[in-house]
């Protein structure tokens, strides 16, 4: 927003905004959410900059300091939510933040974008009891020269997360790790006044996602820290870019960077003290597009991972990840397949907590089956474990109601699974009769 038509509307009508800012009343749309461009004020009233250069300050997020970075979130806590921002993948940008918790820093980081990876720069992860597990990436090297359109988003227990604005969700978890309800924003891990993020807007949850193209079950392992965090056991092939030829450009301008700086004398640690991270020099051949299902480490030895890309660079990486895998799973072909197969992994990760619906969207990727499994989500919360009922209450009474009406009206119209929408639409009723 230009400063004049900001100004403008600040002398116009003073006493709606009286500390110069915008009230939020003004802001919801009529979903009750944000509707529209915004920014956010950090410590020590140092405005984050919107379109790169400007600090016009509007103050809609609360600023805390926990853990290492500086989290900047929103003041309502939200169940089923998304959250956009323009990112530029530098290391020392901390990604979008849902399910955010005030006492503890536990939460769940999505949009991660990092050019210090090695062809996993896009990433998923969870941040619990101060340890870091990575639940999902994609096999891919980004450019530090541009600024990506990234949206992270949860409904019920499934998180995604886009870099191209929502056109698609390569990445695609479940995971019950984290209470049920939370602040959404943003993670920096950087210093305060540095701009590595533009934000935009926070919204309803979207629900598309790509088809699982396999399933394997693999082994962790990891001590929990940023730089071993738990994560599933894949194969590597770790290749100097300069030994490869058809690459992006960028790649070969960052190992050039890298050659000239170790011909300097610098090493690795150097570099990464002056620059913040090592220029990138390598890639991995084996690298794939994966998302965990229920991840924890501390009840499994092994976790089922969903594969959705292949390598980049070699064709083929799901098979030598199959290789390694300790067991390959056909992938269903239709909804009775997929709750079958859900039913005889269960027997072996008795402590999922999540049912047959979340399961089939994960491997089939129907949007009605998200729509399915967040009802289910509800329906645990409130009427059957009450895992997570305690956190369910901190949520605005007008959330809760407006999402369980917005899927009723969604699932009433599904023309496919007939018996499993009506069931859907009795639960919803039962939850809204009964009241939290």
């Amino acid at each position: 927003m230009p400063d004049l038509v900001l100004d403008y509307h600040r002398l116009k009508t003073p006493i709606d905004h009286p500390d110069n800012s915008i009230p939020i009343t003004k802001l919801y749309n009529k979903v009750g959410f944000l509707g529209l461009d915004w920014v956010i004020a950090i410590p020590n009233n140092i405005p984050f900059p919107m379109y790169s250069e400007k600090g016009i300050g509007v103050k809609l997020l609360a600023a805390v300091t926990t853990e290492p970075a500086v989290t900047l979130r929103t003041t309502t806590m939200y169940l089923d939510v998304h959250i956009r921002s323009w990112i530029y993948p530098d290391p020392y940008c901390g990604g979008l933040v849902l399910r955010y918790q005030g006492g503890t820093g536990d939460t769940y980081l999505g949009g991660y974008l990092d050019i210090a990876q090695t062809t996993k720069d896009h990433m998923i992860w969870k941040w619990v009891a101060g340890t870091w597990t990575n639940i999902a990436y994609e096999a891919v090297d980004l450019s530090a020269k541009t600024w990506y359109d990234t949206i992270f988003t949860i409904s019920g227990s499934t998180l995604k997360s886009s870099r191209d604005g929502g056109a698609t969700f390569p990445l695609s978890v479940t995971d019950t790790s984290i209470t049920a309800s939370g602040y959404a924003g943003l993670r920096h891990s950087g210093a305060p006044d540095y701009p590595a993020f533009v934000p935009i807007s926070i919204g309803a949850p979207l629900s598309h996602i790509s088809k699982a193209i396999a399933i394997l079950e693999v082994s962790t392992l990891g001590n929990g820290t940023y730089e071993d965090p738990l994560r599933p056991l894949m194969s590597e092939n770790i290749v100097e870019v300069s030994s490869l030829s058809g690459l992006p450009d960028f790649l070969y301008q960052e190992a050039k960077k890298y050659q000239i700086l170790r011909s300097k004398g610098f090493t690795d640690e150097e570099m990464r003290l002056i620059f913040g991270y090592i220029p990138q020099h390598q890639v991995d051949l084996d690298a794939i597009t994966w998302g965990a299902f229920e991840f924890h480490p501390d009840k499994a030895s092994t976790v089922i991972i969903t594969i959705t890309g292949d390598n980049p660079y070699k064709p083929g990486a799901i098979g030598r990840q199959k290789a390694k895998a300790k067991r390959v799973i056909k992938v269903p072909k239709d909804y009775n397949e997929a709750v079958s197969l859900y039913n005889q992994l269960k027997k072996d990760y008795s402590h999922w907590l999540v049912g047959k619906d979340n399961f089939a969207y994960q491997v089939l990727g129907w949007e009605e089956l998200d729509w399915l499994q967040n009802v289910d989500f509800y329906y645990g919360e409130f009427i059957d474990h009450k895992t997570h009922y305690d956190q369910l209450k901190k949520v605005p009474d007008w959330e809760i109601r407006n999402r369980l009406n917005e899927l009723r009206e969604r699932i009433s119209k599904m023309n496919v699974l007939i018996d499993e929408r009506d069931k859907h639409l009795r639960k919803i009723d039962e939850i809204l009769r009964r009241g939290w």
